[in-house]
């Protein structure tokens, strides 16, 4: 259709905030004047919420990427008036069923007004950008002489408009823009409040309703502890910053990074940090931990819910898989039933009589390309490890628990169907106090932060009313 790729993704992904109902999702209270997100009562307001959606995703690659399409679209706007260049209404038209035509027979939809309804997208800024991609191709064709019976690749056009930018004097300016521009090409602004309102339509749905549900856990959080004032609220937030800090610092991976070029790295800074709700969250159900427990509660805990805690925190054994698709029948994504599969597996079973021959097995023949280059390394596994497959465990954990290095299997798998061979590998113990008071402490700080909010109870803009 001629259109230049970058505009035609930022056509796919431009969109106005308009309310739709996630599937599955019973119907909900409208939202007050004002309010971008409600849990009963507490409220997220608009200003709120553009204050958190900046911190948390204007400085990303997703909100550099609609900064530079917003300064895009201007550019091309002013080059149109300055070339005089008006694309007539019938060309749009014709590019629109050009389009239309291609969804209907791809089958995604009836229609392109239904598909970007579906997809949220506002229609008339659609075709406003429609616009602005015939500019790119005209004027770019123009620009490099390429006739008009020959067609001009999306590379071209876009070549050909990177150098515009260039020659003007393109700007992308950093966080937090005290003088209201996020970005600038010439003369040329992309003003604060309208990167803002393209941005909302670019972060991702499932983004936006975890940063409702955080902003509002963090304000029903702080309600229960109306006694904390403002300096020890403060206080509590420095402390948690002050923690993460000395984590990153502390941590090989940084190579020496200060905290402050790790957050950079993340479009994030000390002060939209101070602010972020995560940091909130984890402060204040730290402090409520501190508070309502202290150190005899802690252990007191530990002694109520002992086998809970060993369970998924204590004792647990190296564990390596090899794994064979299999099923009840064959089809075209199963290639054996699971009785072949056991049988396979019993097989090279006898094949694997230490570590290093079921490593090198593991590397021919696993069907589990996440731990196939690793030998079938899982990790260290505890009988309670929800993460591993409940019949992986039990076979695992049903014989002595001081069983030396050995294979466990064939083991029948539901999910991911298939079997599987197991090397149970060196015996981790049962952790002393001070690492399992933290296994305690991070469990009643996620009880603390599921009895205060659930995602259950909060209402959105993106919900309707």
């Amino acid at each position: 259709m001629g259109l230049p790729a970058a505009l035609l993704v930022l056509c796919a992904q431009v969109s106005a905030p308009v309310p739709q109902a996630p599937a599955g999702k019973a119907p909900v209270a409208a939202l007050a004047q004002g309010e971008a997100a409600r849990a009963g009562d507490v409220a997220l307001t608009w200003a709120e919420f553009d204050t958190l959606l900046l911190d948390r995703h204007g400085q990303t690659e997703t909100g550099k990427q609609a900064l530079a399409h917003l300064l895009r679209a201007k550019v091309l706007d002013r080059l149109a008036a300055e070339s005089k260049l008006v694309v007539p209404s019938a060309e749009i038209e014709r590019r629109w069923k050009e389009m239309e035509g291609d969804l209907v027979r791809s089958g995604q939809a009836k229609s392109l007004s239904e598909y970007l309804r579906a997809n949220r997208v506002d229609e008339a800024r659609f075709r406003e950008f429609l616009r602005l991609g015939i500019v790119q191709e005209q004027l770019s064709r123009a620009a490099l002489g390429v006739p008009a019976n020959r067609s001009i690749n999306a590379e071209q056009q876009e070549m050909w408009l990177d150098q515009i930018l260039q020659q003007r004097g393109t700007q992308f300016l950093v966080a937090p823009w005290s003088d209201g521009v996020a970005a600038r090409c010439g003369d040329l602004a992309v003003k604060v409040p309208e990167f803002l309102e393209h941005l909302k339509g670019q972060v991702a749905e499932e983004d936006v309703r975890e940063d409702c549900y955080q902003a509002l856990l963090a304000k029903r959080a702080r309600a229960r502890m109306p006694d904390l004032a403002g300096e020890g609220y403060a206080r509590a937030i420095e402390g948690e910053l002050a923690r993460r800090r000395a984590e990153a610092e502390a941590d090989p991976r940084m190579q020496g990074a200060k905290f402050e070029q790790v957050l950079g790295a993340q479009g994030l800074s000390i002060e939209s940090l101070r602010r972020d709700p995560a940091i909130a969250i984890a402060a204040l159900s730290s402090l409520w931990i501190e508070r309502t427990y202290g150190e005899d509660g802690l252990r007191r805990v530990y002694s109520e819910e002992r086998e809970w805690f060993d369970t998924r925190f204590g004792e647990a054994r190296e564990l390596r898989v090899l794994f064979l698709r299999g099923a009840l029948y064959k089809n075209e994504l199963n290639p054996r039933t699971f009785d072949e599969a056991e049988k396979e597996l019993g097989r090279l079973r006898t094949q694997a009589t230490d570590v290093a021959g079921f490593e090198k097995l593991v590397k021919l023949r696993s069907e589990d390309t996440g731990t196939r280059d690793r030998g079938g390394l899982i990790g260290f596994v505890s009988p309670g490890e929800d993460a591993v497959p409940q019949e992986l465990r039990l076979a695992v954990f049903s014989g002595p628990r001081n069983e030396a290095e050995h294979c466990v299997g064939p083991v029948r798998l539901g999910n991911p169907s298939g079997a599987a061979l197991v090397w149970v590998g060196a015996r981790r113990p049962s952790p002393g106090w001070e690492e399992m008071r933290g296994r305690v402490h991070n469990e009643l700080r996620r009880r603390f932060v599921e009895s205060s909010l659930t995602q259950d109870e909060v209402v959105t803009y993106l919900d309707g009313n």
